[in-house]
């Protein structure tokens, strides 16, 4: 795998814990996943219990629907946000997920994009293949006046070669995933935001430049003034908001 093109999602140089590769949630654990915010504006732990036969931490409805939580929507420059469908406390705690794939086998295509780095030697996560219920894909990169409120752990779900059970060949990867945590409270339909690392920027040739909406406003940094962003449509896409 290739740290010039992936998602880094580190914020810090702490290494991966020795750790038993199954020794993620039973599957008696119930599913971390809220019921959707139409149940609960607080986000009401789900009842049902994670699907027995996947790795990730949650029911079958939550993976195939995503984390009532969180939704995506269009965004001008991005193509698509996420924002929070109620206020999100500090600390609350999601899943980045998707298929565990080599880097050479998402390189040049739509999933290298998006793809993130899994456990040492086990290839990358691919959420790409499941756009309804993989929504932390949609995150995006703050500007340079904005800053992250999203950070990842060193918690994984699946083991370093994790495959798909239902492939007889034993070819195909299974679904793996990387905890995340939600580094300050984030407001109703603010973004979340994650730190993708200069090298996705270098890599493709794009202008790192802030992302906040008058309706899905980012978090501007202490130091910063609407004046400063570096945003095409400056005059327009965010506002002061306290850090």
């Amino acid at each position: 795998m290739s740290p010039h093109h992936a998602r880094d999602p580190h914020h810090d140089s702490r290494s991966e814990p020795f750790e038993n590769p199954r020794s993620y949630r039973r599957p008696s654990d119930p599913c971390i996943r809220p019921q959707p915010p139409s149940h609960s504006k607080t986000g009401r732990p789900c009842s049902k219990r994670k699907d027995p036969e996947c790795a990730l931490p949650f029911c079958k409805a939550h993976r195939d629907k995503g984390d009532g939580a969180f939704r995506k929507v269009p965004h001008p420059l991005a193509g698509l946000c996420l924002v929070a469908n109620f206020d999100i406390p500090k600390g609350y705690k999601t899943v980045f997920w998707g298929t565990r794939k080599r880097w050479r086998d998402t390189e040049n295509k739509e999933g290298g994009d998006y793809a993130m780095s899994f456990r040492t030697n086990g290839g990358v996560i691919d959420p790409t293949t499941h756009k309804e219920g993989s929504q932390l894909q949609f995150m995006s990169c703050p500007g340079p006046n904005e800053k992250m409120n999203m950070r990842s752990t060193d918690r994984f779900f699946g083991a370093t070669h994790e495959k798909d059970p239902s492939d007889r060949t034993g070819k195909r990867g299974g679904l793996v995933g990387r905890e995340f945590v939600v580094m300050d409270d984030v407001p109703k339909n603010h973004q979340l935001l994650i730190w993708y690392g200069s090298q996705w920027f270098n890599a493709r040739g794009i202008p790192r430049i802030d992302v906040g909406l008058p309706r899905y406003p980012a978090t501007l940094k202490r130091t910063s003034s609407a004046e400063t962003l570096v945003n095409p449509l400056a005059d327009t896409t965010n506002k002061k908001t306290k850090a």
